[in-house]
């Protein structure tokens, strides 16, 4: 599920807010202190280039699976041609391989035109 803040603005945000926080050393905010501001800004920091990096791996192996999937698929093709070519257009081959035998296709149908309906 997304998260309603984007990382990005987060980071800038807490930057900002570390700068004005470092300029201020009186500033409290309760039990969080500016070493832990920092420390979990540099945690999501590391997350989000963790993210980056899986997210480039991520690309780079669907881009090898379509690539493998295209050439397999082409192979499948030139199979079934293979068949169709040796055993007929007819042939149980050709069929168990895939494709469609030559008697069991559809008929074309005639398309009406306006001359037709009247």
């Amino acid at each position: 599920m997304p998260s309603k803040y984007p990382p990005d603005t987060v980071i800038a945000d807490s930057e900002q807010i570390a700068r004005v926080w470092a300029e201020n050393p009186t500033f409290s905010l309760g039990e969080v202190t500016l070493a832990n501001l920092q420390s979990r800004l540099e945690e999501l920091r590391q997350k989000r280039n963790r993210i980056e990096t899986l997210r480039t791996e991520l690309t780079a192996h669907v881009n090898d699976l379509n690539a493998k999937t295209s050439q397999l698929a082409d192979i499948n093709t030139r199979a079934r041609s293979g068949f169709r070519a040796t055993y007929g257009p007819d042939s149980s081959q050709y069929e168990q391989a895939g494709g469609t035998r030559r008697s069991e296709r559809k008929r074309p149908a005639r398309k009406e035109t306006q001359t037709d309906a009247k």
